[in-house]
């Protein structure tokens, strides 16, 4: 249930006094009796009412337009989907404090689509603006015009090496990984050979992957070093499903050992589907609680998901660019994002707990 936004009205009548009093406790101006004033600021307190910033705004006569820049996400079975209701969340919660979003969505697969919708945010100069870097000189050049023109910008999903930006919200990209590597070697037997599975069109997200590559082959170094040289790296340069089997097809029919995979992205649920169509019993680790992933998870085909709360991530960068703002609060450089390991016995609670459901996020 939606929580009611507390007004001087709703203070007023807790306090038992008029809208006026409170006005001039607030603002401290004309006289106030000392009852009426212990009133007023007991009531405040009471109802978690916070006057400073609204009036603070109000005063200024600010508003702030931020720009947001990512991937489109044209159904809620998406990953893009979440992050994007994070950020109509925050939209919403924000509004009456003179913050206002815009959206650009580029091709995931598409470095050109990422240019021109980079140089429309430039051309409205806005206050701020978070994106996902995920082409990587593109983002730099982005980012690189943006500071020449003083406009402060925070990352999601994927940080960028001297990117620059006023914060990063994300997750810890070789942590993830490390995770995925000791959640797949505590359920293999000793032999078993383990295939780390990335499916990009281009070279999106190159860096992320490759550092997410080191963080899954960390937890072997360190832990399990006699298993290194069982772990195996597929690129399939295609997200199409039919493409996606058919490089299965000729992989696992010259690695029959492969007895775990993990999945780069949030696309688990094809190599799920593509294991029960052959009869493969194939420990599976992906990220990312999107529709596919959810039902084959459900199922048994996918044991283990890692989320790394993309809805908070849309949430939480709006929310440091208006402390910003408003408050001149200078955020943590780096913002780091839970990760949650979720299983076919929690995943219900969790989604209920999270507000979620198969259709996508809802408040």
């Amino acid at each position: 249930m939606k929580r009611k936004k507390i007004t001087i009205q709703d203070v007023a009548q807790y306090a038992q006094v008029s809208a006026g009093t409170v006005d001039r406790v607030i603002h401290n101006r004309g006289r106030v009796s000392s009852e009426k004033k212990k009133k007023v600021i007991d009531a405040i307190e009471k109802l978690n009412f916070n006057p400073n910033i609204l009036a603070r705004t109000l005063a200024l006569g600010s508003q702030f337009l931020v720009c947001i820049l990512i991937p489109s996400a044209p159904v809620p079975g998406h990953y893009w989907y979440l992050p994007l209701q994070g950020f109509k969340t925050a939209a919403a919660q924000y509004k009456d404090y003179g913050i206002t979003l815009e959206y650009f969505f580029y091709d995931l697969f598409d470095e050109v689509s990422f240019i021109n919708q980079a140089e429309k945010i430039l051309q409205l100069t806005p206050d701020g603006v978070v994106f996902a870097p995920l082409f990587l000189q593109e983002s730099y050049f982005f980012g690189e015009k943006l500071k020449s023109r003083n406009i402060p910008y925070v990352f999601i999903d994927a940080d960028l090496p001297n990117g620059d930006s006023l914060s990063y919200v994300g997750p810890e990209v070789e942590q993830s990984a490390y995770i995925a590597g000791k959640l797949l070697c505590s359920t293999l037997p000793h032999e078993a050979e383990i295939l780390m599975v990335n499916m990009v069109k281009g070279f999106e997200n190159a860096s992320a992957l490759q550092r997410m590559e080191k963080g899954f082959r960390a937890f072997f170094s360190q832990h399990a070093p006699e298993k290194e040289k069982l772990i195996h790296t597929l690129t399939i340069h295609s997200i199409e499903r039919e493409d996606v089997f058919r490089e299965l097809t000729g992989y696992y029919s010259k690695n029959s050992g492969i007895k775990g995979v993990f999945v780069t992205n949030s696309r688990a649920s094809f190599l799920s589907e593509f294991h029960r169509g052959k009869a493969l019993n194939i420990r599976l680790i992906g990220f990312d609680l999107v529709e596919g992933n959810i039902e084959h998870l459900k199922n048994g085909g996918i044991d283990y998901i890692i989320s790394q709360s993309p809805v908070q991530q849309g949430k939480r960068a709006v929310k440091t660019l208006f402390e910003f703002f408003v408050y001149g609060k200078t955020p943590e450089k780096i913002q780091h994002v839970p990760l949650d390991v979720i299983i076919r016995e929690n995943v219900d609670f969790y989604m209920q707990f999270n507000g979620q459901n198969l259709n996508g996020y809802q408040e």
